[in-house]
């Protein structure tokens, strides 16, 4: 009796700690709304269901607790590129699919920052302009870069420099 209600005690420690580090996914709309009511910057995470680096992403990146304490600053939302969920942007109508290849959301996983009044941050990337990047990002540049954002780096500096490798 003892020892099945010291293992209970075990599984809901660990299974609440896990809570603690996940990082709540908003849909589009939930969270446009929520980052507007909340002052925070939009992280969002353009997927694909059959992409492998997506799944990658999710699996190794995105779930490390590092990761999920960086991403504690922004609102996070997770859109679907194949996806036909209806989103209100800028006062029109788009399916996810559409709101996707608007944030140009043509490789997989792809990252778009947005104010909390939803217009898209706008940051130097190799010393060219840019408002998103594609691709499988390693767990300590992925929190260097999600602190670039938060910091407000983006206004004067070069994303590029603080990647580590």
């Amino acid at each position: 009796m003892k020892t099945r209600i010291f293992l209970t005690s075990v599984f809901i420690v660990l299974l609440s700690l896990t809570y603690s580090y996940a990082q709540t996914s908003y849909g589009f709309n939930d969270g446009l709304n929520a980052a507007k009511s909340g002052g925070k910057k939009i992280f969002i995470d353009i997927y694909s269901d059959g992409d492998s680096w997506s799944k990658k992403m999710d699996s190794e990146i995105l779930s490390s607790s590092k990761v999920q304490s960086a991403l504690a600053n922004f609102i996070f939302i997770k859109l679907n590129a194949g996806g036909s969920e209806q989103n209100t942007y800028n006062g029109k109508q788009y399916s996810s699919a559409d709101l996707a290849k608007l944030f140009g959301g043509t490789g997989y996983p792809t990252f778009v920052v947005l104010n909390s009044d939803g217009s898209i941050i706008k940051f130097k990337y190799n010393g060219e302009d840019a408002s998103n990047l594609s691709g499988f990002i390693g767990e300590n540049d992925f929190v260097e870069m999600l602190n670039y954002f938060a910091q407000g780096k983006y206004k004067d500096s070069d994303l590029s420099t603080v990647f580590q490798n």
